[in-house]
């Protein structure tokens, strides 16, 4: 009696670790933004864009002499593909 309800208890843990594991790798994965991986400078200028509502490509580089925002021509690449999709 005490091995069946062993068993099935194993079983029941296995599942969910199982299913935990899985649920956990989804959330590993990196975000994806306008086909640019986080933490790269172009997914940077499409979020650049998107989180400032940004009206045109040409508004792109408003922040280029501004020592922080590091904009060169992989964030421009990016900020300019949000116009595009």
């Amino acid at each position: 009696m005490i091995s069946k309800q062993l068993r099935i208890l194993s079983t029941v843990l296995a599942i969910m670790g199982l299913c935990l594991f899985f649920i956990f790798q989804y959330f590993l994965q990196p975000t994806v933004l306008g086909g640019f991986n986080e933490g790269t400078e172009q997914y940077n200028g499409y979020r650049y864009a998107q989180d400032n509502q940004l009206k045109s490509e040409e508004q792109c580089d408003d922040e280029k002499d501004d020592p922080e925002m590091h904009v060169n021509q992989e964030f421009l690449e990016g900020c300019k593909r949000y116009f595009h999709q």
